[in-house]
Formats: structure tokens, sequence, C-alpha cells
């Protein structure tokens, strides 16, 4: 910023010519002036400080210590600079010539003189490195350095191992990787696999397939691309997964702007797990919630080295005005484009202990995370889902496990040996679907539920449908399912069960299935449906707890049901441990024990 002062001239000052006479008359006449005393006005009252006069010196002060401030800092720091140059330059020939000259000023003959000095020097001083980075290259203890380069983290780590071959050799070793690789929670002794004696690269390729969002990478789907193939079919992208995969997300909100699709060949199995190294005490300076909740990070260097064309495909960095300034504060239109959740409600306190991914998309009918092939694990992460459209079978859901279509999208591509059909394994975890479905699987597919809690979907919250498909249930709270989009006109209506069994086998043990909108637990095919209940609470739904098809069909025959609270009116016991909720209806008494064989 650029100060300017006029200074202020009388609008009523007359001006007279000057002819060449006078003009050389005033010449003439100047030095005479400077010679003489200078004035002084015969009024003490003008040269008396006055409170008001001392107040506007001092404020003038003030503005112009403001104003050449910068300048003052710059020419301080030009005078540093070249006085610490000219000291580098001066002891660096000192230690090559232990005799050096100075000349002094003499104040009793104001004049200068030369005077020898002689600098002692012991024998470690030749051993002094002025660079830090020599010092730790070339004389730090080997066992040591690992442990310095990880206390400085992987992004430091990563620009070191861009300096020179040296240092990349140093950063790139499997003792920095080891290191890193215990120090952030990748390996665990006694859990983890244990390193193999031939293999040169475990480390390194532990570290690699096990990604820290956003430590490694700013978002998921960056992370995926970088351990998995990214592919496209049909217009849509997803990940193929030919190595066992699992992305660490730290707790916190994490925004996708598109669904996450993943195919795994073979053994190979991705997974997505919430990973909380620190303590709640000290992770607040590393917490993404420290952030507003609808910023995204920048996208931090990595060592994990893309090893396919996978960046092609995966999403790419976007850059948006920032909506900060009094335009926006006064604008009567929303700040934001896309990150726009003020109508989808957060726990943000839950978020702050467990990793929380929420989709929003006008896209129609697409998951949170789809499985098309292979096994997916998801495990300690809370999914909050809501897009358009209608299609609770084949997407507006936020688990969608399903074999993609052939080319033709006439048939299910079945997956062949050494390939698996899709199976989801969800364990402690939260799933909110605001516009369709919470897990869905279909068309052949398998789930693994695990202490989890599904609720608030507008939809069913846990689907199975077509032959050969298969849930199991255990210690689950499905609750306050089949609500209804409440954001929308258009969306699903009012009126879905807990658990609808269309068609497949589903196994429910020790699990809630309590005060869903229409029924507890539905099964529907006569001929295709198996459910096996035990030890259960089924209370509080809609219209029906439990719905079976007539006595003698053979969906009422393969089925059991065993120890089960199933009352209109009563009080449930949560089995997941991940809420809490008080009813204060009248407690129902436990069902019997009945079995059909």
């Amino acid at each position: 910023m650029v100060y300017k002062l006029r200074r202020l001239r009388s609008s009523t000052r007359s001006f007279s010519p000057c002819t060449p006479a006078l003009h050389q008359q005033l010449s003439n006449q100047v030095p005479s002036i400077f010679q003489q005393e200078p004035l002084r006005s015969n009024n003490a009252a003008l040269n008396q400080q006055t409170p008001e006069r001392r107040i506007r010196k001092s404020a003038s002060k003030i503005v112009m210590d403001i104003i050449d401030s910068p300048l003052r800092a710059l020419a301080s720091r030009k005078k540093r600079l070249a006085t610490e140059k000219n000291a580098c330059l001066q002891e660096r020939p000192l230690l090559a010539k232990p005799t050096c000259y100075m000349t002094l000023p003499d104040l009793g003959d104001k004049e200068n003189c030369a005077m020898e000095l002689e600098p002692t020097m012991d024998s470690t001083s030749s051993n002094v490195h002025l660079n830090v980075l020599e010092w730790l290259e070339q004389d730090a203890p080997q066992d040591i350095l690992p442990k310095i380069l990880c206390f400085v983290g992987p992004k430091m780590v990563q620009t070191l191992s861009k300096v020179n071959k040296s240092w990349n050799s140093i950063c790139t070793s499997e003792a920095v990787f080891r290191t890193l690789c215990e120090d952030l929670g990748k390996w665990t002794q006694g859990v983890d696999a244990e390193p193999r004696v031939n293999d040169v690269d475990f480390w390194k390729d532990v570290y690699c397939r096990n990604p820290i969002v956003p430590l490694d990478f700013s978002s998921i789907p960056k992370a995926a691309a970088a351990c998995c193939n990214y592919k496209s079919f049909e217009g849509s992208g997803y990940f193929e997964c030919y190595r066992t995969v699992s992305i660490l997300v730290e707790p916190g909100i994490h925004y996708l702007k598109r669904e996450l699709a993943v195919e795994s060949l073979g053994n190979a199995e991705f997974s997505i797990q919430n990973h909380q190294l620190y303590s709640n005490d000290n992770a607040s300076n590393r917490n993404t919630l420290d952030m507003d909740h609808g910023s995204r990070p920048s996208t931090p260097n990595s060592m994990i080295s893309t090893v396919s064309s996978a960046d092609e495909g995966s999403p790419a960095p976007t850059r948006r005005r920032l909506n900060s300034g009094i335009r926006s504060i006064l604008s009567c239109r929303s700040s934001s484009v896309d990150g726009d959740d003020s109508d989808i409600s957060l726990d943000y306190k839950s978020a702050r202990e467990q990793a929380t991914i929420v989709l929003k998309t006008k896209v129609r009918n697409c998951p949170v995370l789809r499985i098309r092939q292979g096994r997916m694990n998801v495990v300690g992460v809370s999914l909050i889902h809501y897009c358009s459209g209608t299609d609770i079978w084949n997407g507006n859901s936020a688990v969608q496990i399903q074999p993609r279509f052939d080319e033709a999208r006439n048939r299910i591509f079945i997956p062949q040996a050494p390939h698996k059909p899709p199976t989801a394994m969800v364990v402690k975890c939260k799933i909110t679907s605001l516009s369709g479905r919470g897990i869905v699987a279909i068309d052949g597919s398998s789930m693994i539920v695990k202490k989890s809690h599904i609720h608030r979907c507008a939809a069913t919250g846990v689907y199975v449908g077509g032959t050969g498909s298969v849930a199991h249930i255990y210690k689950t709270d499905v609750v306050n399912n089949g609500i209804g989009n409440s954001r929308s006109r258009r969306g699903i209506a009012r009126g879905h069960s807990g658990v609808y069994i269309e068609q497949g086998t589903a196994t429910l043990i020790d699990s809630n299935i309590s005060h869903n909108a229409l029924t507890g637990v539905s099964a529907i095919s006569p001929e295709h449906a198996i459910l096996r209940i035990s030890d259960s609470d089924l209370v509080g739904n809609g219209t029906l707890q439990l719905e079976m098809p007539a006595d003698g069909t053979t969906t009422w025959r393969r089925s059991s049901f065993t120890n089960n609270n199933i009352d209109k009116s009563g009080s449930m016991r949560t089995r997941s441990g991940l809420f809490v909720e008080n009813i204060d209806e009248g407690i129902g008494a436990r069902g019997t024990n009945t079995a059909h064989a």
C-alpha cells in the first residue's frame, strides 16, 4: 500500500508575475537570507505546545512510522544479509589461513593501523559442518537417522529425497520405511504379517499399500488411484484392485464428489478403515475438523509413487473461487456451489473420533461405495449419503453390492474363478442414506454386517434381493428406517422396512430391528427366501414386527426363529454400542423359542 501526503495550499494565493530584473535581484539576495538568524515570533502563545498540538504531532509521528516501517525493515534486512555474507566470506579463508589482518582505527592518532591476529582453532573445528544436511548425510549415526526422518514427517522425507542421489537412497531405504510404518500405525507387530527374508522391498510395499488420508493424500479417491488401476466402463470409472490395499482415514469429515466403485481381482481385498493414531488430547493439531468443515485440504507431497496410469482417470483437483470478503457476506446467494451441506445434519462430536464420509450429489442413483467384484472391508467409518433419483435397487443406497452388467446390459456379469463375487464386510460403522437404502446386496452378492448402526434411511435399511444373495447380520442396530426423503418432493416416499429379503438368505443374530416405518423384518418370496433370527429384538415397528409367507411354504419350512423379543410396544436393547436411545414405552415379554424344520 502506498501512502501519499499532499501539502494543502491556500486557494486565495495571488499570482504576481516576476520580471527578469526582479528575478536577478532575488537571486543575489538568497545567500544573505540563509546567513541571517532564523526569525522568531514575538508572540509567545504561538510557540507554546498546546495539548491538541501535541496530540496532532504524536499522531503524525505514528503515521510516518507506519509509512516508513517497511522501508526501514527492508533496509535493515539488506544490511543484516550483507553483514552475514561478509562474515561468512571472512570465516571461510580463516580456516585455511590462520593469520589474518584487521584494520582498526586509532582514536589517539586519528590514523589506521594494521594488527596481526592469530585465531585459536581446536582439533574438532575442522569437522564442524556449516550445513546440517551434510552432517546428517555423512556423520549422523545410521541407527538414529530413520528416527529423525520419521520425526520430520513423510512430506519432508519426500522433499529430502529430491535433493540428490545420496539423499534419495537414504530416504528410500528399508530402515526409513520401517520406522515410518511403525510410527504411523501402518504396521503392528504381532498383528500384521512379518517381513520375509528375501523380500527386499517389504517395508516400502507396506507403506505404499496403506496410505493415510489426509496425511499421504488429500482425499480417498486420490489414495485409491495411487494404489489401484483406474479404468472406465460405459462412461463410469472404477478402481481395479490387483493387490490388497487398506486406506486409513483419519477422524474428520471427508467429502466425495462421486461414487467410489471398486473391483478386486483374485484374493485381493480393498479396505477403508478409521485410523486414529493419536489420542483425543493430542489429536487437535492433526484433526481435520480444526479447519472449516466445508474446506478441503490441499494435496500434500506423498512418498507413494503411482504404479499405474491411474492419475489420468483420477479426479483432478478443481480450483474454486474463495467465498470470503464483504461481497459474500452481504450476498443473497449461496456461498458454495457443490459443498453446501447445511441441510445434512452432521455429528461433529462423533466425527472427531470416527471418520465420516459424506456424498451429496445431483447425479442420479449414485452410492457412496459400489462393490462390483471381490471383497471390500469397511471398518469404523460413518457413511452419509444423499443423491437424486428413485432407483433404490440399482444405486440409490449408501453401499451398493452388485455385479456389473455386460456391455449390452442384458445380463449380469458373474465373476469367474479365480475372481470372487462382490462381498462387503461392514464392521462398527454408522450408515445413513437420506435419499434411499442403507445397504443393498443384489444379484448373487453377499454382505457381512457386525456391530454397526443403520439408521435414518429414507427407504429400507438392509435389502437382500436376487437368487444367491446372502446377508449375515450380527449385533447390529437397524432402527428408524423407511422415513422417506424429506428433502425432495420427487424422492422416496415414507413407508419401508428395516430388513427386507426379497430373495436370498438372511441370518440375524443378537440384533435390534426396531422403530422402522413399515415392518421390522420381511421375507417376501415363498420359494427363494430363507430367514434365520435368534436372540434379537423386533420392537415398535410400524405395522408388523415380522412378515413371513403363509405356513407350509418353502420359506416357512426353511426359516427358524429362536429366543426373540417381538413386541409392538416394548423396550429394545442396543447391540452395536454406537448409540443410546431411551424409550419410555412398556416392557414387552420375551418371545418363546420356536423352531421350524
